[in-house]
């Protein structure tokens, strides 16, 4: 018995879904698309995010493709974008959303941190030391951490200062780059397969519009090598993107 093309199933029914969002979205990018699905009503959404939490047996078997999905993209590492941008697909870091300008203010030991990210991007981190003095004062064009953790008044900062202003700095970062199993997280609990997360519904759709978005540009753009795991790997998404299609149809 030969083995199912899981990467060939995945492109057709990815392909049949992609023709229902270009006709049923005016945007025009497959992305802001995707952010679209990932958040608002959509019929894709309004019957998959209740399955998330509802008791049935088809309720049960998308939560067990979630789990297995999460389950093999552990075992098969996949990565998208390039260079610094580059990072792994996988629910314990998966974007969620974009996040509007902030402020990010902490003090320790007497020592004022603070990071702002405004709207045209540009970052400023300032560490002010007891006496109100600027230890540390950097605009950067964008936000960029290793950039910031390069520059001479941050090595010259104590260990656990360095770890405040990281913290900080990560919290105003442009991206919402979630660990939807991080048992630290608010939020409910859900039982997925053999793994449980936590976070909302809402958080765990978006989490799977994404992952298997991200699937796609992966294979879409010849970066994968179409190995008997790739496949496997792709079983759960074909599955999950099989389901978008029965929602739409």
């Amino acid at each position: 018995m030969s083995e199912i093309d899981y990467l060939g199933q995945f492109v057709k029914v990815w392909l049949a879904f992609n023709a229902w969002y270009r006709s049923a979205y005016s945007e025009t990018q497959d992305r802001k698309i995707i952010n679209e699905l990932k958040w608002n009503s959509s019929p894709v959404g309004n019957v998959l995010r209740p399955l998330i939490e509802t008791m049935s047996e088809d309720a049960e078997q998308f939560r067990s493709d979630i789990g297995f999905l999460h389950h093999r993209l552990e075992h098969y590492e996949i990565n998208t974008g390039k260079d610094e941008a580059k990072r792994r697909i996988t629910f314990r870091g998966i974007y969620l959303n974009d996040r509007p300008p902030r402020i990010e203010q902490d003090s320790s030991y007497g020592y004022n941190f603070k990071i702002e990210r405004k709207q045209n991007g540009t970052v400023e981190s300032s560490v002010l030391n007891k006496s109100g003095v600027p230890v540390l004062s950097y605009t950067q064009a964008k936000h960029d951490l290793k950039d910031l953790c390069a520059q001479p008044s941050f090595a010259a900062l104590r260990t656990n200062q360095q770890s405040c202003l990281r913290e900080l700095y990560e919290q105003a970062a442009p991206k919402e780059i979630a660990d939807l199993l991080n048992t630290t997280r608010s939020g409910t609990s859900m039982k997925c397969g053999s793994y449980t997360f936590y976070c909302s519904r809402e958080e765990l759709f978006a989490g799977v519009i994404e992952a298997v978005y991200l699937m796609r540009c992966h294979l879409f753009h010849g970066e994968l090598s179409p190995t008997r795991q790739a496949s496997e790997c792709y079983e759960p998404a074909y599955r999950i993107v099989r389901r978008f299609i029965n929602c739409v149809s």
